[in-house]
């Protein structure tokens, strides 16, 4: 049970790893967070609602891979090697591929000029909604650009522990 428990811990300390040190990582959350709160404004199918799901799981999970894919090659060539940047640019392909298809996806399911003008109703109609709307805006942006510079971290880290 313990390495069961333990395995928990180990994914979310991945996550929050991420979370910390890759700024796309932390672009995909705040607009994964958008979007699940904006389609609140729409009325989607079950399947609507999984599609979106599993489209911003597709994304994040991607740029984790691509995140554990640029960390190992880091480790195994720390100076420049073309197979090395070959290895990175396919992981970050691979992500880009998966936000370009969350894109189109979003633009198909959002698309509907009456929910627009709802929504812009909802936050102009209000000083509280819009407020709230302008400090989720800033905390956002505070939250995208907070990250830490991974490479020279996570080196100085690894020295110190070899």
């Amino acid at each position: 049970m313990k390495h069961f428990l333990n395995s928990f811990k180990y994914a979310m300390s991945g996550i929050i790893f991420c979370a910390k040190y890759e700024r796309n990582m932390r672009i995909h959350i705040v607009i994964t967070l958008y979007v699940l709160y904006f389609a609140t404004f729409y009325d989607f199918s079950r399947a609507e609602i999984i599609l979106l799901i599993l489209t911003c799981v597709s994304a994040v999970s991607l740029e984790m891979m691509n995140t554990a894919i640029e960390v190992v090659i880091d480790k195994i060539f720390p100076n420049y090697h073309t197979l090395a940047k070959i290895g990175k640019d396919v992981a970050a392909g691979a992500v880009l591929i998966a936000t370009i298809a969350a894109v189109a996806i979003g633009f198909l399911l959002f698309w509907d000029t009456a929910v627009f003008f709802e929504i812009w109703l909802y936050f102009i109609g209000s000083a509280f909604n819009f407020i709230t709307l302008v400090v989720s805006v800033a905390l956002a942006f505070l939250f995208i650009n907070s990250g830490k510079k991974r490479k020279a971290r996570i080196r100085k880290k690894v020295e110190e522990k070899e």
